[in-house]
C-alpha cells in the first residue's frame, strides 16, 4: 500500500512541464535585428499587436553592452516580457559581423527553450528597416524573410544553413559559411537579395558574390536545392539548362608538389529553353554540350577566383587538405596557404533532356 501511494505522490510531481510558461504573460518575438558592436549594441524586437481584431507588428528597440543586455532594456519598454526563443530569424547589419559573429550568437545557444533551426541574414546597413519590411507588405516581417530565405534554398542560391549548422561550422577551421546578404529595394518597400555573404573564419570579409555565382558555388559543393538552372545565349540563342544531377571528384594528389587541386564535375542537365530545337541532332548537341562546359567552367574559375582573393573556403577545401597532407595545412595559417593554391576546375555537361520539341 506504503508502495502505491509513494507512487501516486511521484506521478503528481512530475505532472508539470519544467520549461511551462504561460503565453498570456509574454510577447512572442519571431525576428530581431542586431547593429553595432560588443559594448555598443543595438537591437530591434518585433512584437504582434493585435487591436480592434487586426493584428499588426511595432519594432522595439534596445540598447546595452551586450545582445543580452540589449533585451534587458527593451523589455523595460512593454508590458509583457518578451519571449526570443522561438525566434525564426536574425539578422545582423553587415559592419557587425565584420568582428567574430560568436560573440553575438552565443546567447542564442545558451538557453535550452531557443529553438536551433533560426535563420540567419546579413542586412546592407541597420537592421531596423529591414524588421519595417514586414509593415509594408502587410505581414510579420519574420516570416516574409523566413519564407525569402527557404525560397533562395529551393533555387541554389543559399544552402540550407541554420542556427545549429553555424555553430559546427564556426569552429571548424577547414570549411567558411555563406550567409544571405538583403539590401533594401529602390522603393523602400520591400527587401531584396544583394548577394551571398563571404566569411573567413567567423568574420565576414567585406566581400560577396552575386546570385548567378551563389548558383555557381551551389554547383561546386554539389548541394543543390530543387532547382539549379544557368542561361546563356548560344549563337545569338537564348539556352537555358536545369541541373539534375552532379558527380564531383577532387584530385588532391599534386597539392604537396605543384600547390595545385583538381575539380572535376560532371553534369546531367535538362534543357528547358532553347527557340532553335533540333536537339535530336547528334552535332548539334555535342556542339551545345561542349559549349555549356565550356560556360560554367568559365564562371567556376571566376568564382574560385573571388572565393580566394576574400580568403573564404566554403567549398571545405582545408578538410580534406587537414585530415590527409598535414605538410600543407601545417605550413602556416590555412587560409594563406589556400589563397596562393592552383585550382583548376574542369566541367563536362551531359545533356540527357530536351523537352518534347527537339
Amino acid at each position: 500500500m506504503l508502495k502505491k501511494f509513494s507512487f501516486l505522490i511521484c506521478v503528481a510531481l512530475l505532472s508539470g512541464c519544467w520549461d511551462e510558461r504561460q503565453y498570456k504573460d509574454i510577447s512572442v518575438v519571431p525576428i530581431v535585428g542586431h547593429d553595432g558592436e560588443i559594448g555598443e549594441i543595438t537591437s530591434y524586437f518585433t512584437v504582434p499587436i493585435i487591436k480592434d481584431e487586426t493584428a499588426t507588428t511595432h519594432v522595439i528597440e534596445g540598447k546595452g553592452v551586450s545582445i543580452r543586455e540589449a533585451l534587458e532594456d527593451a523589455n523595460l519598454k512593454t508590458s509583457q516580457s518578451m519571449d526570443v526563443s522561438k525566434l525564426i530569424v536574425i539578422l545582423f547589419s553587415d559592419e557587425t559581423v565584420k568582428t567574430d559573429i560568436y560573440e553575438y550568437l552565443d546567447v542564442y545557444y545558451r538557453n535550452a527553450r531557443n529553438q536551433l533551426s533560426t535563420y540567419i541574414g546579413i542586412t546592407e546597413g541597420s537592421t531596423k528597416p529591414y524588421l519595417e519590411v514586414g509593415n509594408e507588405l502587410q505581414e510579420d516581417a519574420g516570416t516574409y524573410f523566413h519564407d525569402y530565405i527557404e525560397g533562395l534554398e529551393r533555387v541554389s542560391i543559399y544552402p540550407k544553413t541554420d542556427l545549429q549548422i553555424i555553430c559546427t561550422m564556426l569552429f571548424d577551421e577547414g570549411k567558411d559559411i555563406v550567409l544571405p546578404y538583403f539590401k533594401i529595394s529602390e522603393d523602400e518597400k520591400s527587401a531584396d537579395i544583394k548577394g551571398i555573404a563571404l566569411f573567413n573564419g567567423k568574420s565576414y570579409t567585406g566581400d560577396y558574390i552575386n546570385n548567378q555565382q551563389a548558383i555557381t558555388l551551389s554547383v561546386l559543393r554539389d548541394t543543390i536545392g530543387r532547382n539549379a538552372s544557368f542561361t546563356y545565349t548560344f549563337e545569338g540563342t537564348p539556352i537555358t539548362t536545369v541541373i539534375r544531377g552532379i558527380k564531383k571528384k577532387w584530385d588532391y594528389s599534386e597539392i604537396e608538389n605543384s600547390n595545385s587541386i583538381k575539380l572535376s564535375y560532371t553534369l546531367r542537365v535538362d534543357v528547358q529553353e532553347f527557340s532553335r530545337d533540333h536537339l535530336n541532332d547528334k552535332e548539334t548537341r555535342n556542339d551545345i554540350e561542349q559549349f555549356l562546359s565550356k560556360k560554367i567552367e568559365e564562371d567556376a574559375q571566376k568564382l574560385l577566383e573571388v572565393l580566394q582573393e576574400s580568403k573564404s573556403d566554403p567549398l571545405g577545401l582545408g578538410r580534406r587538405v587537414r585530415a590527409f597532407h598535414p605538410e600543407v595545412w601545417e605550413k602556416g595559417k590555412w587560409k594563406e596557404t589556400y589563397s596562393t593554391l592552383k585550382l583548376e576546375p574542369s566541367i563536362k555537361v551531359i545533356v540527357e533532356r530536351t523537352g518534347i520539341l527537339h
